[in-house]
């Protein structure tokens, strides 16, 4: 199998030999980027910008995001570079992700120019944290009783609250680490919790082994606590900066 950055940077090159001048950006980001993407487990996620949006593009290139999503990668995101630059403030934390780690596998890097807003970032932190967390326990309530799912809950979880945790990094003003497990350390001394259970996950994750928890065991309580205490901090933040 070819490497992740192998295929995206195949990806783009046949995109380019379809669509011409109308390609103007391929960019890679997420786990591949951070180089942390576990085999058979991690999105390849790619970033597609183009002149504009409309359906001569979307005919022209449905046959190579088709192959591409059906060979087990996340649909890339295809956005017109004005849009992408327009909503630049609605994705502050993939922005801010993206600063961080990405790789431009064709055209000019869109990341030029674009600032992280703070504000911006803790709007859609919180917003998405709370989602999770409703998501998390949702699932916590349907399969209350059956360990294996409760498992895989928590890492398939896993890859969202990290990212959030590093959002609250950021607003902290904290270094924010490369790599997860240093992130889920930094997280939980900054929001004063246990990185025990996320870490345990994590390992888990990362070696394609699954995981069985149980509600009111050590596993699940804990990385629930952590995940509780991360969206606290994301909610006091702005009262946190004032005092």
């Amino acid at each position: 199998m070819k490497d992740p950055k192998q295929n995206a940077t195949s990806f783009a090159r046949e995109l380019a030999a379809r669509l011409g001048e109308r390609l103007q950006s391929v960019l890679l980001y997420g786990s591949v980027a951070r180089g942390e993407a576990v085999p058979g487990t991690s999105d390849i996620n790619v970033l597609v910008l183009l002149d504009r949006i409309d359906g001569d593009v979307l005919r022209s290139a449905s046959p190579l995001a088709r192959r591409w999503a059906e060979t087990g990668n996340t649909a890339p995101l295809f956005m017109a570079t004005t849009e992408w630059r327009r909503a630049a403030d609605a994705f502050a934390i993939e922005l801010a992700d993206m600063h961080d780690a990405h790789e431009v596998v064709y055209g000019a890097d869109p990341l030029v120019g674009l600032e992280v807003d703070p504000g911006e970032l803790r709007l859609q932190a919180e917003r998405e944290l709370r989602g999770k967390l409703l998501q998390l326990r949702e699932g916590m309530l349907l399969a209350a009783e059956d360990e294996e799912a409760l498992g895989r809950l928590l890492l398939v979880a896993l890859p969202s609250f990290v990212t959030y945790m590093r959002a609250a990094l950021r607003l902290a003003g904290r270094e924010v680490p490369l790599d997860s497990e240093s992130v889920v350390r930094a997280a939980a001394d900054l929001v004063g919790g246990d990185p025990t259970a996320f870490l345990e996950a994590w390992q888990a994750r990362r070696r394609g082994r699954p995981i069985r928890a149980r509600i009111g065991g050590p596993l699940l309580d804990g990385y629930y606590a952590l995940a509780e205490s991360t969206a606290a901090f994301v909610d006091t933040y702005s009262e946190t900066r004032d005092s």
